[in-house]
């Protein structure tokens, strides 16, 4: 009966342990990149973990937000 106590102790003791490195695991490989990212106003890209930056659409037609191009007569 003691033996079958102390081998219950380990195995809930190592399940314990493994449980708890899967969910420290989890906040190193997904949680942690995301909120650097999201703290320098980039977006993050959960399946590359990759943080992007946004480019705004007149970085590339270099008008100011919110000029109306002239109409063509």
């Amino acid at each position: 009966m003691n033996t079958a106590i102390s081998k219950m102790k380990y195995a809930l003791l190592g399940l314990f342990a493994v449980a708890s490195l899967t969910a420290v695991g989890y906040e190193w490989w997904f949680v942690w990149p995301a909120e650097k990212c999201e703290e320098k106003q980039a977006w993050w890209d959960p399946k590359d973990h990759q943080c992007l930056t946004p480019l705004p659409i007149w970085n590339w037609t270099k008008r100011k937000p919110g000029s109306i191009p002239p109409a063509k007569p």
